[in-house]
């Protein structure tokens, strides 16, 4: 029998996500799991089970945390015990057994194909590096974290590709389109001297921030007379959005995305329509959609 203690799983654990996951993200981990082992104690993690989880689950639920919170608490407590499971420490991944707290519905976190419209406008107007840097964003869906750390040698023109890391240290390589291809190759001709091998610089060659893109973005926004959201997350969403609305399928999505193999993130979170879109759907790709004038047709024979 293991005699692993909870605290001492989930220390392992963590130290197990070193170098897999960004430090924020192991952050996130380390915090929503030590409320659970304060919560039951110093126990052997073999002796906790579904029920543990469901009585965690209600202690949250009866403290007026917000859903999403307890949902990520969950999810945090379902990736360690598929790790330990994994290690085998433990026979089974007992989180799993026990359903994650229902979500509201969530609305399209995407920014509007209108408002795109209304930047892609404005970009003529604005500094090359930005035309660039947005660009990108909507281009290849990739996170703020993963622009901001892209070096020179990562981003190959020609060939319409660049290799980001996010999270971490996972490296996956982003495509492009001609358009896109053009900023950057006319951004890198003016690019300041640095000493920093970022592909993005400061107007005085120092390494951009993700809070700085954040902060342009809003800028160009106001300028473009952006009606909705825009940063650089609600570009990310718009991508997924944009290649299924374009017939692209969720694995495809999910691995451009840099999603892990079979994760439901994709369609939980990028797949995201509102009632509008949902009918506009159906009219689309109902089974009676090419035959319903003919059907209505014969009705008034």
């Amino acid at each position: 029998m293991n005699t692993l203690t909870l605290h001492q799983a989930v220390e392992e654990f963590l130290t197990g996500l070193a170098g897999e996951v960004s430090a924020s993200t192991r952050r996130w981990y380390d915090q929503r799991l030590s409320l659970f082992y304060e919560f039951v104690g110093p126990v052997s993690v073999a002796d906790v089970t579904p029920a543990t989880i469901r009585a965690y689950r209600a202690h949250l639920v009866d403290r007026e945390l917000s859903v999403h919170y307890i949902h990520g608490c969950q999810r945090a407590l379902r990736r360690l015990f598929s790790w330990l499971t994994q290690e085998g420490i433990v026979g089974r991944n007992v989180a799993a057994e026990v359903p994650l707290i229902k979500l509201p519905a969530q609305a399209p976190k995407a920014v509007s194909d209108d408002d795109v419209a209304r930047i892609l406008a404005r970009l003529p107007h604005e500094d090359i590096r930005n035309r660039a840097i947005i660009l990108l964003l909507i281009d290849t869906g990739c996170r703020v974290g993963g622009l901001v750390s892209l070096t020179l040698e990562a981003v190959n023109v020609p060939a319409r590709y660049a290799l980001v890391v996010e999270k971490g240290t996972k490296a996956r390589r982003v495509y492009f389109t001609e358009m896109t291809a053009e900023a950057i190759a006319l951004y890198k001709l003016v690019r300041p001297a640095s000493e920093s091998n970022a592909l993005f610089v400061s107007p005085r060659g120092e390494e951009i921030t993700a809070n700085a893109v954040r902060q342009m973005l809003e800028r160009v926004g106001e300028r473009a007379g952006v009606q909705g959201k825009v940063n650089p997350h609600s570009f990310r969403h718009a991508f997924a959005r944009s290649f299924l609305k374009n017939g692209g399928n969720l694995a495809a999505l999910g691995r451009i995305l840099g999603h892990a193999p079979g994760s439901q993130v994709t369609a939980q979170y990028y797949a995201v329509w509102d009632d509008r879109e949902l009918q506009e759907y159906h009219e689309r790709y109902s089974p009676l959609a090419n035959v319903n004038g003919k059907v209505n047709g014969r009705g008034r024979d």
